[in-house]
């Protein structure tokens, strides 16, 4: 009986995982197919369509300006939730609950709430859509996983290391420089790289908020979906996912060194 239950467990398991990923394998096989339509009987393999993809002006102008904005959040995200984390962690004030959920709020709220009141905001203030209301943006959703992640980070932090360093003399910028930056060190580097990946792959947000001539990756795929679905969109999200399965490699590596 209990052969059946791990053998049914473990089928459940593997139903999940294909249930999951094979969208993703689908788009990524699709993306080396040679026939312009993802049709069967499948043609021949190629990798015109990557090419075709670096090639087209708009894709690559599109990536640039998420790049940058994704990079710029993600620093502004990553600086405020360290803070945030270290102050709501070791400070001892009243309100500290509602400050967290409040920091923590974007993550519950749907994505087309916070877009319509950042716009009306952004109204009130006489703003114009464009990459800096995009950056303030990608900064208010980036915020908290960077919060959340330091502060689990905090939370299993041995302060007797930090009582050890005082007592050798260290003041308290020392002792964060050397004691308590480089411990929390692996949760700053995984809140930021959700920050960016959230940042990098926004749509909803983004297209409220874009004016005229600000289009990143997410938004140049919809409207490139609305005429045509080729391999060459296959090719630009395979990048895509690329580029998220690489930072969860990279963190994953800076996390087993510390």
């Amino acid at each position: 009986m209990s052969f059946l239950k791990a053998f049914l467990l473990k089928a459940w398991v593997l139903f999940v995982y294909v249930f999951l990923f094979s969208p993703i394998l689908t788009v990524i096989f699709m993306s080396f197919v040679s026939s312009k339509y993802s049709t069967f009987p499948l043609g021949g393999m190629t990798f015109k369509w990557y090419k075709m993809a670096s090639m087209d002006q708009n894709i690559v102008s599109a990536f640039k300006t998420s790049l940058m904005i994704s990079i710029t959040a993600t620093v502004f995200a990553t600086g405020i939730g360290m803070l945030a984390a270290l102050g709501i962690v070791r400070g001892r004030f009243r309100g500290k609950e509602i400050l967290n959920a409040t920091f923590l709020s974007p993550m519950i709220i749907p994505e087309i709430i916070t877009g319509i009141a950042l716009l009306s905001f952004a109204t009130i203030l006489h703003m114009e859509g464009g990459t800096l209301l995009i950056v303030i943006a990608h900064i208010l959703i980036g915020l908290p996983f960077v919060l959340t992640i330091v502060s689990a980070r905090l939370y299993g932090f041995d302060r007797s290391l930090e009582e050890a360093a005082m007592d050798l003399g260290a003041n308290e910028v020392t002792t964060f420089r050397r004691v308590t930056f480089p411990l929390i060190l692996p949760g700053i580097i995984g809140g930021a790289l959700l920050a960016f990946t959230v940042s990098f792959d926004n749509f909803m947000i983004t297209y409220l908020l874009a004016g005229p001539g600000v289009t990143t990756i997410p938004i140049q795929i919809y409207s490139m979906v609305r005429f045509e679905i080729t391999p060459k969109i296959h090719a630009v999200s395979t990048f895509i996912v690329l580029i998220s399965m690489s930072l969860i490699f990279i963190y994953g590596r800076v996390n087993r060194k510390k």
